[in-house]
């Protein structure tokens, strides 16, 4: 069986993005490191044109932190799943099904936060997106200048010495920064 890989390797100086056609993929970091290259350009057109399907990440264990394993789930029949959004139409009936099952009260009965999560049920939303809102490229930033007054959004009056002793705080922190 024939397995096409695409990997990006970081060997701390440079980042290199390779297609690979493997008949088993290697498991050691000798094996996987004399694998071909591939053009980072050539990657990039094929990653923009569909042609690649499926990014596969290769961490050694001893460099795999807990962050990554959470964010992954590691060759689950034979296939590598993401835990990020996936398009529902590469997805099987089986694995929806089991998706959904997982993501249903009664799979966190064993949760040990089970009885906060019932009690407070009401806040959570009916229906879990599969996928985060798509990014429409605005990003905001605030950026004052230096000793220009803190913006704060007021409901009511604040006392005098709070007033004093946030101005205090930012004051102090700006001559800490300098």
């Amino acid at each position: 069986m024939t397995e096409t890989l695409n990997v990006i390797v970081n060997n701390g100086s440079s980042v290199g993005a390779y297609t690979l056609d493997l008949i088993a993929p290697p498991k050691l970091t000798s094996e996987i490191t004399q694998l071909p290259t591939l053009e980072h350009k050539r990657f990039l057109r094929d990653l923009r044109s569909d042609k690649v399907k499926q990014i596969c990440v290769l961490v050694a264990d001893d460099e795999c932190v807990a962050d990554i394993r959470s964010a992954t789930v590691f060759t689950e029949n034979e296939r590598v799943l993401s835990s990020s959004s996936m398009d529902e139409s590469v997805l099987d009936e089986k694995t929806r099904v089991e998706r959904y099952d997982s993501q249903s009260w009664e799979s966190l009965k064993t949760n040990p936060l089970y009885e906060d999560l019932v009690e407070f049920k009401d806040v959570f939303p009916e229906t879990v997106p599969c996928e985060l809102p798509k990014d429409k490229g605005i990003r905001h930033e605030v950026e004052l200048k230096p000793g220009s007054k803190y913006c704060v959004m007021k409901q009511w009056p604040l006392p005098r010495e709070q007033v004093l002793a946030i101005d205090k705080f930012f004051a102090d922190r700006l001559l800490r920064d300098m």
